[in-house]
């Protein structure tokens, strides 16, 4: 009976650590709106389709952990929430592909998701240069000279610096807890994003390269993270991503996110702490 009532109240505290474990979330003030851009009739540059898929995965179900929503758009949903610029201030929008859409992009100053910006809002990009493609519906990409530079008034911010390590500033710890060090191959120059109002969340080790980095455009800005293809694994790409929208858009107070490991139901973990629990004290009460 006295082993009975040991395993009992360790089953008990298992329990409750298991619940409690689940149900003490942070959460936090749905102030903003966030939209996370995805369309499968237009196609990436260096992200697979891999990559998007996990973002558009990830990014939502860890957000609602936290009671952030996130909508999924495509390119015609994507240019009516551009089209709203008064809203723009409360907006942010992930680009789960690292191409924009000419329903938003057009290689001109006056497009759509220039005047979005400038108007307050704020786009997170990973993978290709910002702005170096306009994509089509019919699944075709086009370049055409400099236009990449038009969002930052025609400076060259973005620097071909390929498998360039970069390692987190102490303000970047504070906004993305698991950024340790990545390698990169589209970062910001550190001097030209200075020349803005920037904050800089990685430095290569002789400081000219910066990422991740948020770049002040007019009342908005644009966010580099994991400027590369496959040198930055899907999963870790999208936790940096969850990272800076709770820390940084949210102001979450340094909320490191986990990465995922293999889920098992919380009472079969139980079971199996349990069972542990009775061979242990059945093989000391043998000796």
């Amino acid at each position: 009976m006295c082993l009975q009532s040991r395993l009992y109240k360790i089953f008990m505290i298992l329990m409750l650590v298991a619940f409690l474990s689940r149900a003490h979330v942070c959460r936090a003030e749905t102030s903003k709106n966030v939209y996370i851009y995805y369309d499968s009739s237009y196609r990436n540059s260096w992200l697979s389709v891999a990559d998007s898929d996990t973002i558009v995965k990830f990014v939502p179900e860890t957000l609602a952990k936290y009671g952030i929503s996130c909508e999924i758009v495509d390119a015609k949903r994507l240019a009516e929430i551009i089209s709203n610029l008064q809203e723009a201030p409360n907006t942010v929008i992930l680009m789960a592909q690292d191409v924009a859409p000419d329903t938003v992009w057009t290689g001109a100053r006056d497009s759509p998701i220039q005047l979005w910006i400038e108007a307050g809002g704020t786009l997170i990009w990973t993978g290709d240069w910002e702005f170096y493609y306009i994509g089509f519906s019919n699944y075709t990409n086009i370049h055409q000279p400099y236009i990449e530079n038009i969002v930052f008034g025609m400076i060259t911010v973005t620097a071909f610096a390929d498998n360039t390590e970069v390692k987190p500033t102490e303000l970047g710890r504070k906004i993305m807890p698991s950024f340790e060090s990545y390698r990169t191959d589209r970062p910001a120059y550190a001097s030209i994003a200075e020349t803005f109002e920037c904050e800089i969340y990685g430095l290569s080790d002789d400081g000219v390269y910066a990422e991740p980095v948020l770049i002040k455009v007019g009342k908005g800005a644009v966010v580099k993270i994991c400027m590369t293809g496959g040198r930055v694994d899907s999963t870790t790409r999208s936790i940096l991503i969850c990272e800076f929208i709770l820390n940084k858009i949210f102001d979450m107070g340094g909320v490191k996110v986990e990465k995922p490991f293999p889920t098992i139901p919380v009472i079969v973990g139980v079971a199996i702490a349990v069972a542990v629990v009775v061979l242990i004290v059945y093989f000391m009460r043998r000796r």
